[in-house]
């Protein structure tokens, strides 16, 4: 039992730090370059996510699926996954040279950015790939280590580089190549510790078939969430003015740093819904989404009350808009943030459908009211269309839940006393069964 809670603790410790190190990355950035230019980053960023997103097809999904339920080897899946991301990538190359002709980008010229383009994109899947294949293996402190310490890097960089010109000059490439750096390593690391040396095997072909089926879907899914959470960003940078994109993004992204714990919970508990002994899960959902919700709107209060002075005070005096941005966003956050259990309640289920209906919905509101209102009143009107559209979501979902299950809206907030201890014996539970990745049927 000791071991088991280590495992969580060191699953908490590890990623809580790399999250950290990502917030503090940002804050970095923010003031290394003020709201204009650190928004032209994260949008160059965002854009390169969105190929990202098509490239990969989602291979991770499919694979978290069927390694949980028991049936596929993680070993063997690493194999491909390496084979995949190198092709795909070089796919994703042709695709954003493509985007930057189009849009006669100045970086078309530019060897170097197309370079650390293509690093980016590899490391990128590289390490979305193999984490989720360490945690396959219930391995969950060295890969957070590991994107942990090149985060720290980097910061450490900005901080003592912070008046030389050649690092405000290639930062960018830079930091796109410190993404490549956190991927190799951990592909280093797990073909070291866990491949069979001289063995180069892909999963039997029927298997990888079904793999790859889920994936796709599970792609379908992805693509929809991914615009309706991004989406805005491409509207306001066309409506609004290059601080204000800064201004939105830095929100949006600490809106998104508040979905770390539900993130996490949701990945560590997936194997849960997923397996084939769900009694008691429906309790344990709505006790997740319960704890969820209050620690989240404790978080958004205690902003809500101060973040007018700190957001300035740690941002920089560019992101004088970034409080008000944020304040708005805070029912979206709270929406989103009850959503993820049930999202990943209905994935584990392989009911996606679902999940993509209710993204479609909030997609269609989060479009429609950017394109029609963003044009005449600006930024502002962003973080509340994008509220709406999130609300919508989760009330989709809960509502298809409530009526399988046979709960009321009072079950997702009231908290009771037997949460706490529910969940974690749920996780406990989990770890203790044999690693899908080792059972092979």
């Amino acid at each position: 039992m000791k071991r088991n809670t280590d495992l969580i603790f060191q699953h908490l410790l590890w990623r809580g730090l790399y999250f950290f190190s990502v917030l503090l990355l940002n804050i970095g950035i923010a003031r290394f370059f003020a709201a204009e230019k650190s928004g032209q980053i994260f949008f160059i960023v965002n854009n390169l996510a969105l190929i990202l997103l098509f490239v990969s097809i989602s291979l991770e999904s499919g694979a978290a699926f069927y390694i949980a339920s028991g049936t596929l080897d993680a070993s063997l899946m690493a194999h491909f996954c390496l084979l995949w991301a190198t092709a795909a990538s070089l796919i994703a190359l042709a695709g954003w040279w493509v985007i930057l002709y189009f849009s006669h980008s100045v970086y078309l010229a530019d060897p170097e950015f197309l370079l650390t383009s293509f690093l980016f994109i590899l490391g990128v899947l590289f390490t979305t790939y193999f984490t989720a294949l360490f945690y396959a293996k219930k391995e969950f402190s060295l890969p957070n280590k590991i994107l942990f310490g090149v985060n720290m890097f980097l910061i450490v960089l900005l901080v003592i580089g912070r008046n030389q010109s050649i690092i405000r000059v290639h930062f960018i490439q830079i930091y796109f190549s410190c993404f490549f750096i956190q991927g190799w390593l951990l592909r280093v690391f797990f073909f070291r510790k866990y491949s069979v040396s001289g063995i180069r095997r892909f999963p039997p072909g029927p298997q990888l078939k079904k793999v790859i089926r889920y994936s796709l879907v599970a792609l379908v899914a992805n693509l929809i969430y991914f615009l309706v959470n991004r989406i805005d960003y491409w509207f306001v940078e066309y409506y609004c003015s290059a601080k204000d994109l800064g201004n939105y993004i830095q929100a949006s992204k600490l809106g998104q740093m508040l979905l770390i714990l539900p993130s996490i919970l949701g990945s560590t508990l997936f194997p849960i819904f997923s397996s084939q002994k769900k009694s008691g899960n429906t309790l344990e959902l709505t006790a997740i989404i319960r704890i969820l919700f209050w620690i989240n709107a404790g978080i958004c209060f205690l902003i809500l009350c101060s973040g007018w002075y700190i957001f300035p005070l740690v941002f920089g005096t560019s992101f004088n808009r970034m409080y008000l941005l944020f304040a708005l966003l805070m029912p979206g956050i709270l929406s989103f943030t009850m959503n993820y259990p049930l999202a990943a309640w209905f994935s584990a289920g392989n009911r996606m459908g679902l999940h993509i209906r209710g993204s479609i919905l909030a997609l269609l509101i989060i479009f429609t009211g950017d394109l029609l209102i963003l044009p005449y009143y600006g930024v502002l009107f962003a973080p509340i269309i994008s509220s709406a559209g999130y609300f919508c979501y989760y009330c989709y979902m809960a509502y298809r839940y409530q009526k399988e299950n046979s709960i009321t809206w009072r079950d997702f907030l009231f908290i009771r006393k037997s949460d706490l201890s529910r969940i974690r014996e749920a996780v406990r539970n989990k770890i203790q069964e044999p690693a899908a990745g080792n059972r092979v049927f």
